[in-house]
C-alpha cells in the first residue's frame, strides 16, 4: 500500500490517495480532495487488470458519476494503442 497527500494553492487545497496492488494483476486506488470553504469533497476509485504480458484494461468513477474506461495493448517494441471513453452516469 502507498498513500500520499499535498497541499496546495497557498494552502487552499488538499488532496491525498492510498494506492494498493492486490496481485500481480490487479491495481486499485482511492483518492479524495477538498478545497477550503467549500462542503464539497471530491473522490475517485479506480482499478487497472492486466490481462497478459501486453494488454490491460482499466476504469475509474467519481463522485459527480463520470465513469472513465480504457484498455491499452503493446502491438510491439515501441507501438503501442491506447483506447478510451469517459461517460456520464447522472440522470
Amino acid at each position: 500500500i502507498v498513500s500520499s497527500g499535498y497541499c496546495r494553492n497557498d494552502l487552499t487545497e488538499y488532496a491525498g490517495s492510498v494506492h494498493q496492488k492486490v496481485n500481480s494483476d490487479l491495481d486499485t486506488a482511492v483518492s479524495l480532495s477538498w478545497t477550503q470553504g467549500s462542503n464539497v469533497t471530491r473522490f475517485g476509485l479506480s482499478g487497472k487488470y492486466t490481462l497478459d504480458r501486453n494488454a490491460s484494461v482499466s476504469a475509474k468513477i467519481n463522485n459527480v458519476g463520470q465513469l472513465g474506461l480504457g484498455y491499452s495493448q503493446n502491438l510491439r517494441a515501441g507501438k503501442s494503442t491506447y483506447h478510451s471513453c469517459l461517460a456520464s452516469c447522472n440522470n
